[in-house]
């Protein structure tokens, strides 16, 4: 309103004259400061009482301008109430001028270019209905029991808000007592940092230098900038705790391993490691303990505006070694929920991967994540799927400029063609007198099209679930039809571009990919009702005849290297009589004291003395005539009570750690003197 926009300009008017006064202020207050110390002590109180006057005349003469002014817009006010319309033209034409002059003050501000943008990203499908809680192992394991019935399930729907928020801090499960946060960047430990705040740094290459959308809105091509993408920063002492770690993994030595992490309690990649060989020998509860460790160490060496699970624009280079690490323990986040049972979990961890590097998948996740969403047997993980597909913004890059980086979609791998089909199966089932949900196309439909692709899977299914494929019914007829799927899989020679190399390379991969889909899917597919409707389908497929079995996709030999031991359903356990782990170092692992002794020596890492330190002092023994009497043949820890290790030093062949034997100095003295006299 009109009297809003006064009041406004009133304000900012005595805002002006308020400034204008204290810069007034500071011109005085510097021309006192040029007058010197000696005009200064010259001037007498009086000076003082007359310019804090004349200060006080000048406000109220000012704030006397003020009240005029609004006595002026009061009459006016009240003046213009009893005009006619042509005065009332005129009013509108001052707010015009009024409404003119604030936006002309608005736009003479900067603006910041790096301001947060709430557009919705291009990969927003990935993190779509995202439910954070399910990241928590242990969170989703109490509510598949159902632990206090129906009651605890309408106390966390009420609070659905209040525990997404409380949990930010804790993303992947509440922390175990007397862990305490773990050192961060400045402290000695691992912080992250934003690729604008970095300089030098290049956004990675192929396949996010491409133009893989037709648009250039800044809400599609995200990935471009520089503010979304980040990168895990280690500190000089973190450098060399991992130096030390990366000795003890060469030497294989596992005791060696717990030694240090009882040490050192916050290094991820030793956590890992530690925590598989733990799962191997059958102790998964100290193995969760430790990968819930590492993951609450990179949660909180994460920046508070990092968050994949919230907004798809946030992303991390997996080929960087900082980076590396953290896909690696996601990836036995995913293994271990999916042995578990714990399919929302590793679905959950799945997408989180996924996020942060949707155009590569350098962990291989797509080859899994659709069996963990049909396997929760809930709708939303299946509207979630049936979206990933029917959106085309995942798409499959493949690096080989031999054949011209190719380029697939979802529906190229295998599984995903096969499950499509099977998440509208299930929500097409009618709902009363209405099917629950329609899609792009029909599941049979999309059904007879990962047959007619992939016709070799149907066998493979049949045969994993433990089907009769040679009985005959009245309703099956498995025999027949498998011999003309059989007939369909024969490669296109005939094919113009047909070359034997890709061929074979893209047939290996996508048989790998077979493999682990039908490893996992088998027992999805055994149901009755599921095997009529894909024999059906088959049927259909075959009957239509005018479409062929095409080639794979070339862009599946992105996955030829997976390690299907990954995704296996079950873990591989070590006999007990090769166990090398000692059950009471992994027990020290497991609490965390800063203050304690190291267990592990800094000079004496593996249990054995390093034999170059060794050789180099003997060397350096004898050339300095000191081979007969000898050097310091054992080394006194300085983690030793102070006393202890003030008598040991005095025998002449300890040695405190970290110090200078005296031999050695008196050949480093002698070696200089030589040097001199040269």
């Amino acid at each position: 309103s009109g009297r809003a926009l006064r009041k406004l300009r009133e304000e900012r008017e005595i805002a002006k004259i308020e400034a204008q006064d204290s810069e007034e202020d500071e011109e005085e207050v510097d021309d006192r400061k040029t007058g010197g110390a000696f005009l200064a002590m010259m001037d007498d109180s009086s000076s003082d009482e007359e310019e804090s006057m004349e200060l006080d005349d000048d406000r109220s003469d000012s704030i006397d301008k003020v009240i005029l002014l609004r006595e002026e817009n009061v009459d006016s006010g009240m003046a213009k109430s009893h005009t006619t319309t042509d005065n009332n033209k005129t009013g509108e034409e001052d707010l015009d001028a009024l409404l003119a002059e604030f936006k002309n003050t608005d736009e003479s501000l900067p603006v910041n270019p790096h301001a947060s943008q709430d557009y919705v990203s291009w990969f927003q499908d990935i993190i779509d209905n995202f439910d954070p809680r399910d990241l928590d192992f242990e969170f989703v394991t109490r509510s598949n029991l159902n632990v206090g019935g129906s009651a605890v399930q309408e106390q966390n729907a009420s609070s659905n808000s209040n525990s997404r928020r409380s949990r930010q801090t804790c993303l992947f499960g509440q922390p175990r007592e007397g862990w305490g946060r773990p050192p961060h960047y400045i402290g000695g430990g691992i912080g992250m940092e934003s690729y604008e705040n970095e300089k030098g740094q290049s956004l990675p290459l192929f396949p996010y230098n491409l133009k893989v959308v037709d648009s250039d809105d800044d809400a599609k091509r995200n990935w471009m900038h520089f503010r979304n993408w980040y990168k895990f920063n280690y500190s000089d002492t973190y450098k060399k705790k991992l130096d030390v770690y990366k000795e003890i993994q060469q030497t294989g030595d596992v005791n060696a391993l717990a030694l240090f992490i009882a040490d050192n309690p916050f290094v991820p990649e030793a956590l890992l490691q530690l925590s598989k060989v733990a799962y191997q020998t059958n102790r998964k509860q100290e193995g969760f303990t430790l990968l819930l460790r590492s993951l609450w160490t990179y949660e909180c060496s994460s920046l508070n505006n990092f968050s994949p699970h919230e907004k798809a624009r946030f992303f991390l280079d997996s080929n960087l070694k900082e980076n590396k690490p953290f896909f690696e323990t996601l990836l036995q986040l995913v293994k271990v929920s999916s042995i578990a049972g714990c399919m929302r979990t590793a679905l959950a961890a799945s997408r989180y991967l996924l996020a942060m590097d949707p155009l590569r998948d350098p962990t291989g996740v797509l080859l899994v994540m659709d069996c963990y969403a049909l396997s929760t047997m809930q709708k939303e993980h299946d509207v979630f799927l049936i979206k990933m597909v029917e959106s085309d913004k995942i798409q499959l890059y493949y690096e080989d400029k031999e054949i011209g980086n190719p380029v697939g979609k979802l529906l190229d791998l295998p599984n995903w063609a096969y499950s499509y089909a099977l998440a509208l199966y299930r929500l097409e089932k009618p709902n009363g007198s209405q099917s629950s949900f329609v899609g792009k196309t029909t599941s049979t439909e999309a059904l007879v099209s990962a047959i007619q692709t992939f016709p070799f899977i149907v066998e493979q299914l049949l045969v994993k679930s433990d089907q009769d494929v040679f009985g005959r019914s009245m309703e099956t007829d498995w025999p027949t039809l498998l011999n003309s799927l059989r007939s369909m899989g024969s490669h296109p020679n005939d094919n113009s571009n047909y070359d034997a190399v890709v061929y074979h390379a893209s047939k290996c991969a996508c048989d790998l990919v077979s493999k682990i889909f039908v490893e996992r899917n088998c027992t999805l597919w055994a149901g009755n009702e599921v095997l009529k409707w894909l024999y059906n389908a088959a049927v259909e497929a075959i009957a239509r005849g005018e479409k062929q079995a095409l080639s794979p996709s070339a862009a599946l030999q992105r996955y030829s290297s997976i390690d299907p031991q990954i995704f296996d359903t079950r873990e591989r356990l070590l006999p007990d009589e090769a166990n090398p782990l000692d059950p009471t170092l992994l027990e020290m692992c497991l609490v965390v004291d800063q203050n304690r002794r190291r267990f592990l020596r800094r000079g004496d890492r593996v249990g054995q003395p390093n034999p170059l330190d060794l050789l180099e002092n003997q060397a350096r023994n004898h050339a300095g005539g000191l081979a007969l009497r000898g050097g310091a043949v054992q080394e006194i820890d300085p983690d030793s009570p102070m006393l202890e290790v003030f008598l040991q030093s005095m025998l002449p062949w300890n040695h405190v750690e970290g110090f200078l034997h005296p031999d050695d100095e008196l050949c480093t003295g002698k070696a200089k003197c030589i040097r001199q006299a040269h």
